[in-house]
């Protein structure tokens, strides 16, 4: 796969592409103000996700040139464009999330359009059939990654190096799998997300954005949805990798709707949020969240990968830990003070 050696100079370039969106930022106001909901105290640039727009783009018009995927997987892939578009727009000026959930759910229609009925998945002695995944559980958890992305894009570095560790794992099981195609675009993806972390990195000179950050959720998605297609990957092997963002999100959000709370209102109330506040740089939790990836979460995706019909036990493994550590960590409880 030598088209693999492109995410060096690819890399550089998203470092450029960043630095770029600063100086934009910058110059158009186009700023992040601290609020008593915001982990920064600072004024700060955003946008830098469109380096991994950019990077992922790239990626497909590679694929495309090279005919290596299917015109209509190609399509497919390409739903999560208009999000960043939205994410764009919304950085600018904000959006009613209505309509941001407009657009998400009209991109995985777009997607699924194309892709037709979603392959049937094995859940330990349960079969979950193709027609409950392709009209329920798909639509439901695309645009749930979609939203929680946005949500856990809410300290320096953490969306970046989550974007790039999810990525690269994924890409070198892929690779591993055979599926080059997609592996390439996940390289892509990882290119990108680390040349935009390299700005992002505690303390950050800009932020992801909402161009970036829903992109990234639905973008992975994607990939993760057409290698079920390709029968390349297990669809727990991605959960597990994603499954840091997934469960501080999830326990957060299911304990502020049972408190009455709007879920889609600004808040600080996630697991890694209060780990941050509480004595914690910025860098000590996205290092954390590191950790825990690549020496817990990332051999039992690969386990999962090699016995699929194991993969539901192997993800309900690494996610009882992280539902424990993210109660110890009060995700979903108000901040004293706050």
């Amino acid at each position: 796969m030598i088209d693999a050696f492109l995410i060096v100079p690819l890399y550089l370039f998203c470092v450029l592409a960043t630095y770029g969106a600063i100086e934009l930022a910058q110059r158009t106001a186009m700023l992040a103000l601290p609020t008593q909901r915001s982990s920064h105290t600072e004024a700060t640039p955003v946008g830098g996700g469109i380096a991994i727009v950019l990077a992922y783009g790239l990626g497909l018009i590679v694929l495309a040139w090279q005919s290596r995927l299917a015109t209509l997987e190609l399509l497919a892939l390409c739903a999560s464009l208009p999000v960043a578009v939205a994410g764009f727009i919304d950085d600018r000026r904000d959006l009613h999330h209505r309509l941001r959930l407009a657009i998400q759910a009209g991109g995985v229609f777009v997607a699924l359009l194309c892709l037709g009925s979603v392959p049937a998945l094995t859940m330990g002695p349960i079969l979950l059939g193709s027609t409950l995944l392709t009209f329920i559980l798909t639509p439901l958890c695309m645009i749930w990654l979609t939203n929680l992305y946005n949500f856990m894009d809410g300290i320096d570095g953490l969306a970046g190096t989550q974007t790039a560790f999810v990525s690269l794992a994924a890409g070198l099981i892929l690779a591993r799998a055979g599926d080059t195609a997609l592996a390439l675009l996940c390289l892509f993806l990882f290119a990108g997300s680390v040349g935009f972390t390299v700005w992002n990195w505690p303390r950050a000179r800009i932020f992801m954005g909402d161009v970036g950050s829903g992109f990234a959720g639905m973008s992975l998605g994607l990939i993760a949805l057409l290698s079920h297609y390709h029968g390349s990957m297990s669809l727990w092997s991605w959960f597990i990798l994603l499954a840091v963002f997934v469960v501080d999100a999830t326990v957060t959000l299911s304990r502020r709707v049972l408190r009455g709370q709007p879920w889609a209102y600004a808040h600080r109330e996630h697991a890694y949020q209060h780990m941050a506040k509480n004595g914690n740089s910025h860098k000590t939790v996205v290092l954390a969240v590191l950790l825990i990836n690549s020496v817990f979460l990332l051999p039992l995706a690969i386990f999962a990968g090699k016995h699929p019909e194991y993969g539901v036990y192997f993800t309900i493994l690494g996610v009882i830990p992280l539902l424990v550590l993210a109660i110890y960590c009060n995700a979903g409880k108000e901040s004293r003070g706050a």
